[in-house]
């Protein structure tokens, strides 16, 4: 893909939204939230391991490193023994 075709925005935070903005938000409200492989839907415990990140580490940016520091479980390699 041509970089020429890619669109970008940039958003700061603490900025009021625009009245386009608003009415782009308004117009998705009451649509239902579609998901699909790439995107499947999220269970309440990991929401609240990501929920506890974001507070623990005072980021929104998650790393793998992150998860394993926090959650050494998930990445041992239990076919080994």
């Amino acid at each position: 893909m041509p970089t020429e075709d890619l669109e970008y925005y940039t958003m700061k935070v603490g900025e009021p939204l625009t009245a386009e903005e608003k009415a782009e938000i308004a117009a998705l409200k009451g649509r239902p939230i579609v998901f699909d492989e790439d995107c499947p839907p999220m269970s309440k415990e990991k929401h609240e391991e990501i929920r506890y990140l974001i507070r623990k580490y005072k980021t929104r940016y998650i790393t793998l490193e992150m998860w394993k520091k926090e959650f050494p479980e998930r990445f041992k390699n239990k076919n080994v023994g």
